[in-house]
């Protein structure tokens, strides 16, 4: 399994740290705009490997890419505290789809796996330009935002986050839409836990929307949480586990890539699952629809 990385800044750096540290590539390639930065981050991985699953670990252009098993793109420019997502489009699409379009030439039967923000809108730009099936073409979604989900509830409840089953759909940003009513703890309603209550679960997802802002505005990125969650859907498809999350791809009902909980296996992603939703959280996720294809109609 060959596994490359277009992009080794925090983000990147870390889901390849991650990765090695799971075993879940033979082959690793860091590539970056600045070539310094991508050798030292392989050389900080490679000087791990005594204590690591074992993995040829490189550094180079693009063109060293060439065969790889999946592509994950974090290039980019990273996002500040208090800016919306939305607002990186200008600065990245046309970045982004000079390195898909690079990294598939390479690497044709690749899986494609974007991390760069906005990313609902950059994964539908590169299934738009890279030629790959929608299958193919995944972003991490609201992967993230569902593990900080599952993290607050948790934390709020006093249970394994582990055990704890609830999604956020949509889009990967401000009209993200926290699924209130299907949470459950190993099958059991999140409703029948003692002391539960309806307004704490509403200051969660609150907490879950201002969460990257948070981080951002205290450390300058976040990068532990959003390395832990690529790592979750890289291991999906290394080990074809047909793990259910609820990435980002094409959604030919919807019109556009929007996140919804998903089959992620070797083959990559699909099908979609159809996950009971109140009137009220549907209604909330054609807004958070309505919201990705507005921009995408401005990135055309």
């Amino acid at each position: 399994m060959k596994i490359s990385f277009i992009g080794s800044g925090k983000v990147g750096a870390a889901v390849a740290y991650t990765a090695s540290l799971k075993g879940l590539a033979q082959e690793i390639v860091l590539t970056d705009a600045f070539s310094d930065k991508a050798r030292g981050e392989a050389l900080d991985i490679l000087q791990g490997q005594a204590f690591a699953p074992q993995a040829q670990v490189k550094y180079g252009d693009i063109k060293d890419t060439a065969g790889s098993d999946i592509i994950v793109i974090t290039a980019g420019i990273p996002r500040k505290a208090d800016e919306p997502r939305v607002l990186l489009l200008s600065r990245n699409a046309g970045l982004i789809a000079g390195l898909v379009k690079e990294a598939v030439s390479y690497s044709p039967n690749c899986i494609l796996f974007m991390v760069t923000n906005p990313l609902d809108v950059m994964t539908q730009l590169a299934y738009q330009v890279s030629g790959l099936p929608a299958n193919r073409v995944i972003g991490m979604g609201t992967v993230l935002d569902t593990a900080r989900y599952r993290s607050y509830l948790a934390e709020q409840f006093g249970i394994d986050a582990r055990d704890i089953d609830a999604y956020v759909v949509g889009e990967h940003g401000e009209t993200m839409v926290p699924l209130v009513s299907q949470i459950t703890i190993k099958g059991i309603p999140l409703t029948e836990l003692p002391g539960y209550e309806t307004a704490a679960v509403e200051r969660v997802c609150d907490e879950v929307r201002m969460a990257s802002g948070q981080v951002i505005a205290l450390k300058g990125g976040t990068v532990f949480a959003p390395a832990a969650s690529a790592c979750a859907v890289l291991e999906a498809i290394v080990k074809d586990s047909n793990q259910i999350l609820p990435v980002c791809t094409y959604n030919s009902e919807y019109g556009v890539a929007v996140s919804l909980p998903t089959l992620v296996g070797r083959n990559g992603a699909g099908p979609v699952l159809n996950l009971p939703m109140t009137d009220g959280e549907r209604a909330a996720l054609e807004k958070s629809v309505a919201n990705i294809k507005a921009f995408v109609a401005e990135l055309q």
